[in-house]
């Protein structure tokens, strides 16, 4: 008899991997929402536990009786009771009203709308997501997300909400009447020294507040850059952002195809003034980016501080460093940049504009800003610059608005789809794809119940004698 052929563990080439990537990767977000959901549950629970206990101590230091221990507690469980209440009730395109287009983009459109309960009115993000899914954009969409409900920062755009349907992605955020950066360039054409001092003085404190929440923006660009109703800047669009990771030029180009593709058309007028609008308004230009960036040789986060160093040479100059007509050509002007690298002699900038330009738009290692930001701040253009209380200062230019839904500040657009989704028998779903998206600002400020109530103890306590007694309501 034939002795049997020895069992192997080696596998058929042709065995094919039984999910697809899009299913791994469905299947990935699912989980991570899930652990961070039950992480938080299991701390919120400890804390809630320890609340009680420190609230039961502070109602036997006032000597409350059992029966007034126990109105207190009723009122603290109606109190988050109602709260509950409030964060279940879901939020929809339908609870705001359009007023109107403040931009356009590659997967979607800017407005300025009304909160229908309130009267606030905000900017809105609406993103396609069929759009988004077609050109890899997921992973940018989630990230400016993350970024913007990440924390309370005055020098990042404030997220109030985040929303779905089957549709779209909606962000809504403050609405800052000021325009942006670019628009004010436009508008000066040149900016004083002075003047330059205080934008740039502010992009470096906003940057500094970026990298210590561990994010690279990656987009720094005049377009990004916001001017509020008091003339302050603050940072928008994370969609490049990264966390300390490293990306392929790819990511970059096709965002800049995108954007070239859907900006609106502006109307040409005198030859220098032209050429600029055309090139940040029409095309999605890498003007500002880091040579790191393109050269896939890994980069950090001074690629944010290069960015700096440009835009300081255009608002002084007139002109980015490396304009060209084709995004490509730009790319190629950066890499090469110590070729195409001049700062023009009738620009007249002083010594110290032109240094700290030299030490931003120069080669990563030696770059200003690699041992922190404190390095920036320490350099002679900056003197006199009061950093503690700069945005408590007057801005050079304060923008005169009509009303807080003057949007005069920015290009117009025509519309064209409607702004409320169409009416549809299909029952929605929840999308695997943007599992956890939902944000609202209000409630992740609701302070827990136990811990009002005792701070309304607290003060009590220093209030009353001795021998005086609380009564609760």
């Amino acid at each position: 008899m034939a002795s049997p052929r020895p069992q192997t563990n080696q596998r058929k080439k042709d065995t094919k991997e039984p999910y697809s990537a899009n299913t791994r990767d469905k299947a990935q977000a699912a989980k991570d929402y899930i652990e961070r959901k039950y992480s938080k549950l299991k701390k919120n629970e400890k804390t809630r536990n320890e609340d009680w206990d420190d609230l039961k101590k502070t109602m036997e230091d006032l000597n409350l009786s059992s029966n007034e221990q126990e109105m207190i507690k009723k009122k603290i469980i109606h109190r988050e009771a109602e709260l509950m209440r409030k964060r279940r009730q879901k939020i929809t395109v339908h609870d705001f009203d359009p007023i109107k287009i403040i931009g356009k983009g590659a997967f979607g459109e800017v407005r300025v709308v009304r909160y229908k309960s309130t009267g606030e009115i905000f900017a809105m993000k609406k993103l396609n997501k069929t759009e988004m899914l077609y050109k890899n954009q997921v992973q940018h969409v989630k990230a400016e997300r993350n970024v913007l409900a990440t924390v309370e920062n005055p020098w990042i755009v404030e997220l109030k909400f985040s929303f779905q349907d089957d549709r779209n992605l909606y962000l809504v955020m403050e609405y800052l009447g000021g325009g942006d950066l670019m628009t004010l360039l436009i508008r000066k054409n040149i900016l004083t020294e002075v003047e330059a001092k205080f934008y740039i003085a502010e992009c470096i404190l906003a940057i500094e507040s970026i990298h210590k929440m561990n994010y690279i923006h990656r987009d720094i660009k005049p377009d990004n850059i916001l001017i509020d109703n008091t003339g302050h800047i603050k940072i928008s669009d994370f969609g490049l952002s990264k966390m300390a990771e490293i990306s392929p030029i790819n990511e970059v180009l096709d965002k800049l195809e995108e954007d070239a593709r859907h900006k609106q058309k502006i109307e040409q007028r005198a030859e220098f003034r032209r050429n600029r609008k055309l090139a940040y308004s029409t095309v999605g230009t890498p003007d500002y980016i880091a040579p790191e960036i393109f050269s896939r040789t890994g980069y950090n986060e001074t690629v944010d501080w290069w960015s700096i160093g440009v835009i300081l040479y255009e608002m002084l100059v007139g002109y980015p460093p490396f304009y060209a007509e084709k995004p490509a050509d730009i790319c190629h002007k950066i890499l090469s940049w110590q070729k195409y690298f001049v700062i023009p002699r009738d620009a007249r900038l002083s010594p110290q504009a032109t240094d700290l330009i030299r030490r931003l738009v120069c080669e990563s290692p030696i770059r200003l800003g690699g041992g922190g930001s404190s390095e920036i701040k320490a350099h002679p253009f900056f003197n006199g610059v009061d950093w503690r209380n700069l945005r408590k200062s007057t801005a050079p230019y304060i923008p005169q608005l009509a009303s807080d839904i003057d949007t005069s500040n920015f290009d117009q657009f025509e519309e064209t789809e409607p702004f409320y989704p169409l009416p549809t028998k299909k029952k929605s779903r929840k999308d695997p794809n943007f599992v956890g998206y939902t944000f609202k600002r209000d409630d992740e400020l609701q302070r827990n119940g136990i811990v009002l109530a005792m701070e309304e103890l607290e003060e009590v306590k220093s209030i009353l004698g001795k021998n005086e007694k609380y009564i609760p309501n």
